[in-house]
């Protein structure tokens, strides 16, 4: 039986106040001029603030800043992604680039950080100044000491026993860590900003965005890129809430940079885990990694269809118009010639 819920739009454990908004939470957790918090009375950068070792061990966050349009049997309070939700991600920018802080933090997290091609760094510096919620990756760094969470008033961690990641979002059973999978306690202090670190929102598309491994990735490797580990299911979660979200750039990005470990003689990443991540970034949206099918993903990937060839065949008739003109002006002059 499969452990999914049932699960509508915007639900929650708990009915809706009669004053609550009715635009998406994920919306107005993401929102910068919102920062609404989750059902565990926490925002954004107060889990962002959070050293690795809490971020390893709470298991109700990880639906809240990366959400998917699959229910999850295991956090109730977990928003979904509908089409309200999608549409207003791919239609603003500071939504994507909110994410994309999340999204960061977590390679931080993961032992992996953003490489920016050099001709894109200029174009980065003038976004962030243009984005209030963007600061730069120099200023990541700097600031890292100075940014440690203030345990004592963030939102404490759920219990162990509180985990979705306890049996997979697919429903199957866990597979067994490998027994030569070392596992070392993440380092107490966060690398995370009280502000984003960096909005690449339009560098992103322009190729420049690479996913390398950071200097610590030795360390934080230990933690995930074992044969299976609860955090491969959250690197599916991630994958297929940024192409969903519009970060198809990082998205690859992240993909490729997760291939060249799984690759690596050194570790021994299950195949099965490679295949989910494989199908999160490949699929049609439409087509969750565990084969669930969400219809109006579908309608939007036909109605994407419909329009692309809606523009080639605009395109088409322009190059013919172009083309007639040139002809026609061709004749003109040759006309003159004559003359």
């Amino acid at each position: 039986m499969s452990l999914k819920r049932f699960k509508f739009p915007g639900m929650t454990s708990t009915p809706p106040s009669k004053t609550a908004s009715k635009t998406p939470l994920i919306v107005r957790f993401y929102d910068p001029d919102v920062q609404a918090r989750d059902a565990h009375d926490r925002k954004q950068e107060h889990i962002l603030s959070w050293p690795d070792s809490q971020l390893e061990r709470c298991h109700n966050y990880i639906q809240m800043l990366f959400p998917v349009p699959e229910g999850s049997a295991f956090n109730w309070e977990a928003p979904i992604i509908d089409r309200e939700t999608m549409d207003a991600f791919r239609s603003r920018s500071e939504l994507r680039s909110r994410l994309r802080w999340s999204f960061e933090r977590m390679l931080d997290f993961y032992g992996f950080e953003v490489k920016l091609q050099p001709e894109e760094t200029e174009a980065k510096e003038v976004e962030a100044a243009d984005d209030p919620v963007a600061g730069s990756v120099e200023d990541k760094k700097e600031g890292a000491e100075d940014a440690l969470p203030d345990t004592k008033s963030s939102p404490e961690v759920a219990p162990e026993s509180n985990t979705e990641e306890a049996i997979t979002d697919e429903g199957k059973g866990k597979e067994p860590e490998s027994k030569d999978a070392t596992k070392e306690e993440p380092a107490e202090q966060s690398s995370a900003t009280t502000v984003p670190p960096s909005a690449h929102t339009k560098t992103a598309a322009s190729c420049g965005y690479d996913v390398v491994r950071s200097s610590h990735w030795a360390k934080s490797f230990k933690g995930w890129a074992v044969r299976f580990d609860h955090n491969h299911l959250r690197i599916t979660r991630i994958l297929r809430c940024l192409r969903i979200l519009g970060l198809q750039t990082e998205c690859d990005a992240f993909f490729a940079a997760l291939k060249e470990v799984y690759e690596d003689p050194a570790f021994k990443i299950s195949e099965r885990s490679m295949s989910y991540w494989t199908r999160a970034v490949t699929r049609p949206l439409y087509i969750a990694p565990d084969d669930e099918r969400i219809d109006w993903l579908r309608e939007w990937e036909r109605e994407q269809e419909a329009l692309k060839a809606s523009e080639e065949d605009a395109k088409v008739e322009k190059k013919g118009e172009e083309d007639r003109a040139e002809i026609e002006a061709d004749k003109e002059a040759e006309a003159k010639k004559e003359l």
